[in-house]
């Protein structure tokens, strides 16, 4: 295990390069085409980073029943908000594309930078969110069991509809006993998943599909991670200006590179939002790819 001292100066070099990477950013921004969609990349990349470097629980099981109390809490407080009130996600359908891409780099295809494709909450939408992508996840596990034992190819469940759709209802008024309703069918939802996950052991965790998808051990990840992201979509709010949505998200970045998150503890694990697991220095080397790659497709405006 590395010593503090080393880790110490390991955050010192990864905050320096960060910060130069952050200025080339933000001069790029703002003197050449498509500015604001550079600036939006960059801020789903650095929040994005800010995210993995939360710590979990290494076993997925305990990750999924610490997210959901700590997602509960989130839940309750969307009651606090307006009607008509709506955010937008940092997240982009864009820098979806780059973390889901498959590992051989031959197989990926070109990303467009120059656009933003993003999506926003109501009060309700979180709600719905949370409760189907535990239903979704809940079915695939004996899916894949079927698939690993007696090679029944699963057949997809997409009855659900995702974060980028923003349903009619999902604009309706959320009362005190909507609210009530939504947190027990979830309840009841996480409850039913972690328990099958429970039953789960080492070889069914990490069997890997035939056909290249996420063994199980990732989807549970991948559902804790994030259960959390759509609970808080509010409450971690970044602001409506282009430029001040990026210094946010970098100022939460520096304060988990900060926190004790990093300190070598082998009980923890560092998933991204689709259940991969990196290490500290992975998330800021992608960090500092990603916006390599946006700087150098932005030419200064004639």
């Amino acid at each position: 295990m590395a010593t503090r001292t080393a880790i110490s100066e390991r955050v010192v070099t990864w905050k320096d390069a960060l910060q130069l990477s952050r200025d080339q950013v933000l001069a790029a921004a703002r003197s050449g085409q498509h500015g604001e969609a550079v600036l939006a990349h960059a801020t789903a990349g650095r929040i994005v980073a800010a995210w993995a470097l939360d710590p979990a629980p290494i076993d997925p099981v305990a990750h999924l029943a610490q997210t959901h109390e700590r997602g509960r809490r989130h839940l309750r407080r969307l009651l606090d908000q307006p009607t008509d009130a709506e955010v937008r996600s940092p997240m982009t359908s864009q820098l979806y594309d780059r973390l889901t891409r498959p590992p051989e780099p031959a197989r990926w295809k070109p990303i467009d930078y120059t656009s933003v494709e993003s999506y926003t909450y109501t009060p309700r939408k979180p709600l719905r969110r949370v409760l189907d992508h535990a239903l979704d996840h809940l079915n695939q596990i004996d899916q894949w069991q079927l698939w690993r034992r007696e090679g029944v190819v699963p057949t997809p469940t997409d009855g659900w509809v995702p974060s980028t759709v923003t349903l009619p209802e999902d604009r309706l008024p959320l009362t005190a006993r909507d609210l009530d309703g939504w947190l027990w069918r979830i309840d009841q939802a996480l409850r039913l998943l972690i328990q099958r996950a429970a039953t789960l052991g080492p070889d069914d965790l990490d069997w890997q599909p035939p056909d290249g998808g996420w063994p199980l051990r990732r989807v549970l990840h991948h559902v804790a991670r994030s259960e959390l992201l759509y609970a808080a979509s509010f409450d971690e709010r970044l602001p409506d200006d282009p430029i001040a949505r990026y210094e946010e998200a970098d100022a939460r970045l520096s304060q988990r590179l900060a926190s004790h998150a990093i300190n070598g503890d082998p009980s923890v694990v560092f998933p991204g939002p689709y259940g991969t697991l990196f290490t500290p220095a992975e998330i800021v080397a992608e960090v500092l790819a990603l916006e390599k790659e946006l700087v150098s497709r932005t030419r200064p405006a004639p």
